[in-house]
Parts: C-alpha cells; structure tokens; sequence
C-alpha cells in the first residue's frame, strides 16, 4: 500500500496484484489511502505521508486478530461476525526498505504476533532494491522471449530504450543485469538519454557506476562514454535537435521536435527490447480513448500498440500498459506478458520471507533461536531464496508458453475452462478484458489462440481457484507430499529444521500453493478442467492423481534436464519434449482414475510403479517386438538430431510406452515374472492384435469429436 490521488491507480494495481498473489503463500490483495491537505514543502510532505502511512496501519490491525500466548484473540471492543484470521502482512509499492521498518514499528507498538514479518524488505530482511529481485524476475520472462526467438541475450547483443533511470530499483537492476545490452535511449519524468551507437560493454560500465551512486539522474552520465550525435536533454523542451545518428537509431523524419514528441518516438523506436521500470501508463489499445487509461498525466506522451516496433516488452514496473494494448501487440506479433507475471519475483521475496520469520519466530519463543543467530541465517540465505523465487518465474512464463502453443491446438478446451471460471471460479471476462464468443470464434477460423497476456489472466484464476479446492480437503495433510512443503524453504532449513518446517501454522496453505503450482506449470492450466471432463473425477482426485503421476514418471528430473539446455536445444524443441511428458502424465492419470487403482495410500502406490517403470524404460530396445523397436530408435535418433543428449533422448523417446509400462508392471505382478518378461510378452500380444493401431485410431475418432467446429461453431 502507499498513497495514491488516483482511484484508477488503485483499482488497476489492485487487478494486477490479485493475479501476481496467484504464486504465493496464502493469498494477497492491494491497498492504498489518499492524502488530504498535504504539505508542499518537500521535508514537511515525507514526515506527513510517514504519519499517514502509521495511521492506514494502525487502522488495519485495529481489525485484525492476533495470537496471543499461543491463542486467537480478537481486538478489543470488536463485534466479530468472520472467522478467525490473524495473518496480514504489508508491503509498501515505494520505498520498500524505509516503510517496512515503519510498519514493523507499528507492529511492536501493538505487539502484533508477526513482529518485524509483519513487513518484509526491512533492514533485517531482503532488500528488493539491493538483491534486484524484481528486475530479475522480469528477466527471467524476457530472456524466454529472445531464446525463443533463437538469441541467448546474455551473450548475444540486444538493442533497448527504457522507461525510467538508473536510480529506480527496476529499472536500474534491469539495465544492468547484462553487458550485452545496447541502451539507446531511455526517459524519465525530468530527462531524455540518447546513446545512438552505444558502445555494450563500455555503457554497461556506466550504468553500474550510475546505479551506485546515490538519487543519480540521467545528468549524471558520463558524457564521453555517449556515442557521437547522443545526450541528455530535458523533457520539458520545446525543441531539441536531433542528430542524423539519432534519426537514424530511432527512425525519426524530423530534425527537430519536441521533448513530448522525441518521447513518444522512443517508445515507438524499431529495437529488440522495451524495457519498462518506471511509472505510467503510455500505451493504449488503438480502440481505447485517453480518459479510458485513466493516467492523465501521461495523455499527451501516449501511443497506441500497432505504433509500437519493439520486438519484446519487459514489464518491471507496473501498468506501463493497459492489457487491451498487450493484447492487440500480442496478436500483432510483439511477444510480451503482463506486469503481475513480469515484477512478481517482489512479492514471492516477501513471501518467502514473511514465512521463513515465521517459522523462525516459533523458533525464538521457544528459545532455540536468538534474533541475532536469525538474521545471520536469513543473510545466508539469501541467493537461496532469490533461486527459489527466480524459479517460480520461470516455470510460469514455461508455463504460458506451453499454454499458447496448446490453445492453438485445442482453443475449445481453453474457451471451456474460461466459461467454467466465469460461471464458478470469480473470473468477469469483461473485467479482464478477456475475447468474446464472436473474438474466439474468428481466431480460431484462422488458426490463432489466446494471447500470452490474456493466457496469463486465465492461469491466475485457474491456480486460485484450484487453490481454494485443495484448502477444503484434507489432501495437504497427505505424507507422501510432504516433502513439497520443505522444497518451499531454502535448502539450508530443510537440513536444519525440517521438523519445525513441518509445524509451520501455514503448513497447509503453502502445500496447496505448492500443489497448485506444480499441476498448473508442468501440465496445464486446463489439464485438471480436461481431465474432470474425461473422467468424470473431482478436482482433488485429478490433483492427487497428478502429482502421483509426476512422481512416477520421474517428471521432476526431467524437467530440471531440459532446464539445463536453455541456449543449447532450441526452445521450440524444448517445448514439444515438455508437451510429451505431459501427454505421458495425463495417460497415466487416466489410467488411475478409469481402473480400479488403488489409491488409498499413495505413498505405496508411487513406490509400486515408480523403480519397475525406470527400469523397463531403460530397457525398451531389448523388449520391444521389431516394428515397434525401430520407431524406439528413430525417436531417439531424432531427439538426438535436435541436440539433445544420448541419454536425455532415450528417455524422452520411451515416453511414448509409460502408459503401457503400467500394464506391463501389472502383469509381472499377476504372473509372478520378472518385468522384462512381462514386457516382451504384453508388447508381442499387442503387436499380434494391432492394438497400438486401434488406440491410434481412437485417439483420432477423439480429436475429430474435439474439433472447434464440432464443440464450437
């Protein structure tokens, strides 16, 4: 929360953070309070906002339950009609570090349960600013974005203009997080950078230098590491002469324009990157007014999507653009995802530190833990947490990906999903500005799917309500998963403390978001909505199902093989060996939701086919009946084609017999043999009765049923 004069801020950064807390620990929303009679002079201004912002605290906690001695009360002279709720944690848009030891004042003062966790980004926990989450997380997104345009951006040259400067957080971790990057201009609210033939490594150097030093501006740079024809200039000019390096650089006719205009040329400037670390909406959709953006002070400098050349767009910074103008660059070719996908890496640092204090806390009740020996652990912590953190963001851009190719595939179970959340799942498709039956129905006439931002709205509501699903079971209680809730923490604590990681009072909440988010990333957004329809089983049993699955299939190690060849194996390859494990897991899931597994403990139930199906995969060319042998090694010779190891080849090729494989590991059970004996036997059957052509021509009948015109038009 921080003040705002804008209600339109509000509400879109509210929109934005309910679609970023989709990957945390429990759930999150956005709050703000606007100032009244404010003072003007500068000093008099931040020492009023400071007592403001204690009061809006003081305010919430007034209504918030606490734990006192190890029980639930309430505040005093409340009337409570809610259930319990003592978890509210805080985190302030600006100024993070500042205002989290602010809050955690207010904490102390009211002796609230969370102490100093009821703020993160304090002086004794993780500095946004200083770890550069935020801007790394973005990275995480736009980095997938070139290797899927076939470029390693950190050793391949990239052109960039920015919004922003070099001491804002974002945009200043952002410009320096490679010295490939060639920055050719850049804005803020008072100036205007032009480097038209910048040298990569030499400006890099600069911008470090600038980052470090203390409330820099763009004045500040070095003026002779500017290449000839560049220079800063104020915004606010009538007119500033452009050089022919910088009107060829940007594309611009004119030889002289405005500060407003030179602006708005930057941001429509041909480059491989926009970077977006400041503050402000300046693109719209072509179909949107001004007064429809809500940002009034930007009206003049604002451009619609079509005008963009940008091949890439990073998020950093919030509502840089409205998600109308996302969508339109999306479907014009621009690859881009939306600002809670972007800068979420903030607030699943917070997260992980809000629960790790925690834990330390009961820790520190108890007197196993002094505060000292707690901030020596957390400071050693830290790149642990920001791996953790830095992985989320990229298993979710995986994840959309995944999602744009299959939409493009299957649109009709997509468009299914997006009604169901409609009808059940809290989703305002016109809130969200998610595209009409009339839309849908004209893409898929020309073979286009949903676009990554609206693919990026649809995944949040689907990981919420699924969430929400799996808190009502007992599911999270499950021992077999159990060892999803230490993965959670840093490596360090789950040595140290995994008993006390194993009492943690949200133990639950953060095994259902764990849960959630490894069925969603790795299988699909519509995999359990698919798999219900299928089946006719209830979401937590596609859930358990699932991730038993994943663990049979070894599909954890699989996906941290392919994760290591990133710049290696093209990214499209990549995609398609990631989309035949997940076929793998769903036939295995049907599998146990349509016979008459018994899944009553699935710990033993992993156990009985996990070890059998590893060996029989690495043993299928001295099973497998010839005909089906020779498509086993021309699998694994194209694999190997594409770039992939020997190895990883030969287990991305025995997918295609995981299903069978269970059978086959039945039958040895059944008839008492050995599982190679089992396989040459099941697999000789089935080549004698042509089973493999009669699944084949099911599984054709099934996507000519699936067909848009049938389940659509």
């Amino acid at each position: 929360s921080f003040p705002t004069r804008r209600s339109s801020d509000l509400l879109g950064l509210m929109k934005t953070q309910m679609t970023k807390n989709a990957v945390i620990v429990p759930v999150g929303s956005k709050g703000g309070f606007a100032l009244k009679q404010a003072p003007t002079d500068r000093e008099a201004l931040r020492g009023y906002v400071v007592e403001q912002y204690k009061n809006y605290l003081r305010g919430l906690l007034d209504l918030t339950d606490n734990y006192v001695a190890g029980k639930i009360t309430h505040p005093e002279g409340l009337v409570v009609y809610d259930e319990e709720d003592p978890y509210l944690v805080v985190a302030a848009d600006k100024g993070t570090a500042t205002f989290s030891d602010i809050a955690n004042g207010v904490s102390a003062e009211y002796n609230f349960w969370l102490g100093d966790a009821f703020a993160s980004g304090g002086s004794q926990g993780y500095d946004h600013k200083k770890e550069g989450i935020t801007a790394r997380g973005a990275w995480e997104g736009v980095k997938r974005h070139f290797r899927e345009m076939g470029i390693d951006v950190l050793k391949q040259e990239v052109t960039v203009v920015g919004i922003g400067d070099l001491a804002g957080d974002v945009f200043g971790n952002g410009l320096i997080y490679c010295d490939t990057l060639k920055l050719l201009a850049a804005f803020n609210h008072l100036h205007i950078f032009l480097d038209p033939n910048p040298d990569a490594k030499r400006s890099y150097q600069e911008r470090v230098r600038m980052f470090n030093l203390p409330r820099s501006s763009w004045e500040d740079y070095d003026k002779s590491v500017i290449s000839p024809g560049g220079g800063v200039f104020l915004r606010s000019a009538k007119s500033i002469p452009l050089s022919p390096e910088i009107r060829t650089a940007l594309d611009i006719a004119e030889e002289e324009i405005s500060g407003e205009d030179l602006v708005r040329a930057i941001l429509k400037a041909p480059v491989d990157l926009l970077w977006n670390g400041g503050i402000g909406t300046y693109v719209k959709s072509s179909d949107e007014r001004n007064v429809d953006v809500g940002d009034s002070s930007n009206d003049s400098l604002r451009i619609d999507a079509p005008e963009l050349r940008a091949k890439v767009i990073g998020e950093g910074g919030n509502q840089g653009l409205t998600q109308l103008a996302r969508i339109q660059f999306a479907l014009l070719g621009g690859r881009i995802n939306t600002d809670a996908i972007d800068n979420s890496a903030g607030v699943d640092m917070s997260d992980h530190e809000v629960n790790i204090k925690i834990l330390f806390g009961q820790m520190m009740a108890q007197g196993e833990l002094t505060l000292e020996q707690r901030n020596q652990i957390l400071e050693e912590m830290t790149d642990n947490v920001s791996e953790l953190v830095l992985l989320d963001n990229y298993n979710q851009t995986g994840a959309i990906s995944m999602s744009e190719r299959r939409s493009q595939e299957n649109m009709p179970v997509f468009v299914s999903m997006m009604e169901y959340l409609s009808e059940r799942g809290g989703l305002r498709t016109d809130v969200e500005f998610l595209p009409s039956a009339k839309v849908l129905q004209e893409r898929m006439r020309v073979g286009k799917g949903f676009t990554r931002p609206e693919l990026a709205i649809l995944m949040a509501y689907s990981k919420m309500g699924l969430y929400r699903r799996i808190l009502e079971t007992d599911f999270p209680d499950e021992p077999c998963f159990q060892n999803q809730l230490l993965e959670y923490f840093p490596t360090a604590m789950q040595a140290k403390f995994p008993q006390w990681i194993r009492r943690h009072p949200l133990r639950r909440e953060i095994i259902a978001t764990q849960f959630t988010n490894r069925v969603v990333d790795l299988l699909g957004m519509t995999f359990v909505h698919r798999k219900i329809q299928d089946t006719g089983a209830s979401p937590i049993q596609v859930v358990r199902a699932g991730l038993s699955a994943l663990e049979i299939v070894d599909a954890y190690e699989f996906v941290r093989d392919i994760t290591k060849l990133d710049n290696v194996v093209e990214a499209e390859h990549q995609y398609e060996a990631l989309g035949r494990l997940a076929a793998a897991v769903e036939n295995v899931v049907a599998w146990m939701l349509l016979t008459d597994a018994d899944l009553s403990s699935l710990s033993q139930f992993i156990s009985a086919y996990r070890a059998p199906l590893r060996e029989l995969r690495g043993q299928l060319d001295n099973v497998l009946p010839e005909k089906q042998k020779e498509r086993f090694l021309r699998l694994r010779s194209e694999a190997e084609g594409k770039g992939f190891p020997a190895q990883f080849s030969k287990v991305l090729a025995s997918l295609e017999w995981v299903p069978s494989g269970l059978g086959v590991i039945d039958t040895s059970r059944k008839a008492e043999i050995s599982v190679p004996e089992a396989a040459t036997r099941y697999f000789a059957l089935g080549e004698r009765f042509s089973l493999s052509w009669v699944r084949n021509r099911s599984e054709e009948h099934t996507s000519e049923l699936q067909s848009p015109c049938n389940l659509v038009c």
